[in-house]
């Protein structure tokens, strides 16, 4: 019998190696530069400083990678995504072009399939962000990669064997941009790449990749241990 969490994990291995080499090297670089004096730190993209919450709402497709792995049905679907995050550390090391921070997000998602099987997906995703943070720029890129769990009515079409039970598993990876717009608000673009399987919970679990890209909007504001009751 498969291990249950190695076939979760192993729907990660169509991600592109160079999402997790690019997030290791910003780790690294920041854990042996030198520390960031924490004015500094606060006076540039503050709100990419420790403690700031984001909100983001990103909408697009994905796109079924058929016959990967063989016999993978057409299985396209419009996603919309709800996305609260916590910045876990401040932007650095001060000089390096991998100068970021790293980002905590969860993800409450909803999925319209357009073609193919089923009708809706829907459920929430843990993920973890690296924001490329340089001063004064307006455009930041980041990666991101995770995984959630989603509720489904694609398995009761007995005639596929992609998926199989009414929950499934979607491990995912994502490279996108923000484009700051003003102090608080960004324009972003998104590129996704998901896997849907179930880890053989299920006699069907063929699985789902798919493909494809999102636009959104995000708001960034202060988070609740850094807002001040006023004196009386």
């Amino acid at each position: 019998m498969h291990n249950p969490m190695i076939r979760v994990l192993s729907g990660l291995k169509f991600t592109p190696l160079f999402f997790c080499f690019a997030i290791l090297l910003g780790w690294s670089s920041s854990a042996w530069a030198e520390p960031v004096p924490e004015t500094a730190a606060h006076s540039e993209n503050d709100v990419y400083a420790k403690g700031r919450l984001s909100l983001q709402l990103v909408s697009g497709a994905l796109f079924s990678l058929t016959n990967v792995p063989d016999g993978t049905p057409v299985f396209n679907y419009a996603q919309t995504n709800l996305r609260l995050g916590v910045m876990f550390t401040d932007p650095g090391p001060q000089d390096c072009f991998l100068r970021g921070n790293w980002e905590g997000i969860f993800e409450v998602t909803n999925s319209i399939i357009f073609k193919g099987f089923g009708n809706y997906m829907g459920g929430v995703t843990a993920l973890v962000r690296y924001n490329f943070v340089q001063p004064d720029w307006k455009v930041i890129p980041y990666l991101q990669a995770g995984a959630g769990i989603i509720y489904n009515d694609a398995y009761k079409d007995q005639s596929q064997n992609a998926i199989g039970q009414a929950i499934e598993f979607t491990p995912q990876a994502s490279v996108g941009l923000h484009y700051m717009i003003s102090d608080k608000w960004a324009l972003d673009v998104e590129g996704m790449i998901q896997h849907i399987s179930n880890a053989d919970m299920a006699e069907r679990n063929s699985g789902i990749n798919a493909v494809g890209g999102f636009v959104g909007i995000t708001y960034f504001f202060d988070g609740l241990w850094q807002w001040q009751v006023p004196s009386e």
